[in-house]
């Protein structure tokens, strides 16, 4: 083999390498996926299938039934107090999980205008007259959500992340900054 004929071989072989080996590596790490992260980038429980809020069933604290458009349009925190467990309605562990979605709707700066609080209790529940003002209240006889969970519905009513019980708000200002500036709301 002459010099001529070594040198042209390895220039052929640096041209393989050089764009070879990163296919190799990648398909490699592709196929290892060792940099995987389990679930997706939500904080809470991505619900599959996605499903619409029920409207029907639902009223005002005049009682009048709400419009069916409620949950259009803007994003909404939704929690639910079961009437067989607490008679009373929002108690002090409910006053400080709304005051918490007070928090995480002011912290999204102008943003918040597209975000709702909602509260669903029990019909005839009292609360007292300097409740919370910007929280909307509605009543419900029976709601299919899970007990102290906190729901968060899209803008075209649909239930779409679900907090359970003793979830960390960090994760839940997390979801819903992620969500407005998708959206182009924040």
């Amino acid at each position: 083999m002459t010099t001529s004929s070594r040198r042209q071989w390895f220039i052929l072989g640096s041209l393989a390498a050089i764009f070879i080996l990163p296919l190799a590596a990648s398909w490699t790490m592709y196929a290892l996926q060792p940099f995987e992260k389990p679930g997706g980038l939500e904080h809470g429980q991505l619900l599959t299938p996605v499903e619409q809020v029920p409207v029907a069933g639902l009223k005002t604290l005049d009682g009048e039934p709400v419009d069916t458009d409620f949950f259009q349009g803007k994003w909404t925190l939704l929690h639910h107090v079961p009437a067989a467990e607490n008679q009373v309605g929002c108690d002090t562990e409910c006053r400080s999980l709304m005051d918490t979605l007070r928090r995480v709707r002011l912290a999204q700066d102008e943003g918040m205008r597209s975000v709702q609080r909602v509260l669903l209790e029990p019909a005839g529940t009292s609360r007292p007259a300097d409740f919370d003002q910007g929280l909307q209240v509605l009543e419900s006889t029976q709601w299919p959500l899970a007990k102290g969970a906190v729901y968060l519905v899209d803008r075209q009513g649909y239930l779409v992340l679900r907090y359970d019980a003793g979830f960390d708000p960090q994760g839940l200002l997390d979801d819903l900054e992620r969500l407005l500036r998708l959206a182009g709301e924040g």
